[in-house]
């Protein structure tokens, strides 16, 4: 799948994720806000409307007695019109009730009123013929007790609506905590698989990104050995292929370049020696008649500048052989502090004519390592040979020796012109050089890092312009790398 399509997908997964739990959300707070309008709409009004009953109930049976005593046609109308809207009510009442109880007491509610209003309607016809003890009998006795058992299932029934009340109002909270925790949790749970989700996608693309990043830096530094993997088939898997394809052609390109430079640096040596030979023939007087002076200075030009081209040629071919790891190394016990004397006393002559102070100096007991005696040659010298070169007259260059336990320390310390950060990381790369317009063919420090890395060691460098530099070398006292 490609890049694209993937980020679009887990988008759109996040994004239909988060919808559908928005869309639930909404749902279930519809529900509850649909419980709590039934309890506003249905449970309170059916409470209020049935608390006012029994009080509607007693007026009735006042506005009665009085008809009954006065018999003044007035009460009587008062008390049609209050009984029809006590009826209206319970009627209205019945509609607004749920509960097996609450429908129960309802109907013996409407039951006893309508008892109550046969009797009033009874005591009114026996008054109607003058029949007032009768009348009176009716009104206290069946009708007083219909009216009572009235009044008391319209208390029992707004008892039931407030237990009915209490429950439904219970359920709602019961669902609200529950509404809200759930929606709560289904947005958290939705945010947190969207964020997963996303983040798993972002990570196994910096993820490769950083393997990328850090193969470029090893590639750029020449020490590129592993391939990225090839397992991805979006856009980051086409770029690992194709940077692997040009690591494999510029790995080609090195092994190439190697080869020619180790070819024609074996194929100049024996021409090179030849001349060297001839040249030092000619000067010895060993090749005939003796040269005049004029010529004797000319071959001595040639045999130097033979010897220099031959110098370089060993250069590139110890570079070309360490960088292969094909440089052979005869490794046996050798005491580094007496190394550096030796090295010192064959650069002394030089570093005299440059007016350039020279010394040593050690710290420890055993300055013991197993390595190549001629390769930790080549790195002392070259490193002092460098310091002595970039130092002007009237500095000083010191070397010490440092026992370090599992470790020797070989520090070259100057008073030069120093390196520019800027050049720093690179000065040990071949054809480097720290300073341009200087003699010289930039292998020497690449020599060092060759035998220095071939003994598994390692050398780092720390300088400032206008102060000097220090090299300094850290080599294990065993065998090293091979």
């Amino acid at each position: 799948m490609r890049l694209a399509s993937k980020i679009f997908l887990v988008s759109a997964c996040a994004i239909l994720l988060l919808g559908g739990v928005a869309a639930w959300s909404i749902v279930a707070v519809s529900r509850l806000a649909e419980v709590n309008r039934d309890i506003a709409m249905r449970a309170v009004p059916a409470i209020e409307t049935a608390s006012g009953l029994p009080e509607s109930f007693r007026r009735l049976v006042r506005l009665e007695a009085k008809h009954l005593v006065l018999r003044d046609r007035a009460y009587a109308d008062l008390w049609n019109e209050r009984a029809t809207r006590a009826a209206s009510e319970l009627d209205r009442l019945g509609t607004l009730l749920v509960t097996p109880d609450e429908i129960m007491w309802h109907r013996r509610t409407v039951a006893a009123f309508a008892d109550y209003r046969g009797h009033v309607e009874q005591a009114r016809v026996h008054l109607a013929r003058g029949e007032v003890e009768r009348a009176q009998q009716i009104s206290e006795r069946p009708a007083r007790e219909a009216a009572e058992q009235a009044e008391t299932s319209v208390i029992k029934l707004t008892a039931a609506s407030n237990a009915a009340l209490g429950r439904a109002q219970a359920d709602a909270a019961t669902l609200a905590a529950r509404t809200w925790t759930a929606v709560v949790g289904a947005f958290l749970g939705g945010l947190v698989v969207a964020l997963a989700a996303t983040g798993l996608v972002a990570y196994r693309m910096t993820r490769s990104l950083r393997r990328l990043s850090r193969a470029t830096r090893d590639l750029a530094d020449g020490a590129f050995t592993d391939a990225l993997p090839e397992d991805r088939n979006d856009e980051i898997g086409d770029l690992g292929r194709a940077f692997n394809r040009m690591a494999a052609r510029l790995k080609e390109v090195d092994a190439l370049k190697e080869d020619f430079f180790s070819h024609i640096s074996h194929d100049l040596r024996n021409p090179l020696t030849g001349i060297r030979g001839a040249a030092q023939l000619l000067i010895q007087g060993k090749a005939g008649r003796p040269l005049d002076p004029r010529q004797a200075h000319l071959v001595r030009i040639i045999d130097e500048s033979v010897d220099r081209t031959l110098g370089l040629v060993n250069q590139i071919l110890d570079v070309t052989r360490l960088r292969a790891r094909l440089m052979p190394l005869e490794r046996r016990p050798v005491d580094l502090a007496k190394l550096v004397l030796r090295g010192l006393d064959e650069l002394s002559p030089a570093a005299e004519e440059a007016g350039i102070a020279l010394g040593s100096t050690t710290s420890g007991a055993d300055f013991t390592v197993q390595g190549d005696e001629a390769g930790l040659m080549r790195v002392v010298t070259n490193l002092v040979g460098n310091a002595i070169k970039f130092t002007p007259r009237g500095g000083s260059v010191s070397v010490q020796v440092r026992d370090w336990g599992a470790e020797i320390e070989l520090r070259v310390t100057d008073t030069g012109e120093g390196i520019a950060a800027a050049a720093l990381p690179r000065i040990f790369d071949p054809y480097r050089q720290a300073h341009a317009g200087r003699n010289g063919s930039g292998l020497g420090l690449a020599v060092v890092k060759g035998f220095i890395e071939a003994h598994g060691g390692r050398v780092d460098v720390e300088s400032e312009v206008g102060k000097g530099s220090v090299f300094v070398v850290t080599l294990p006292r065993g065998r090293g790398a091979a």
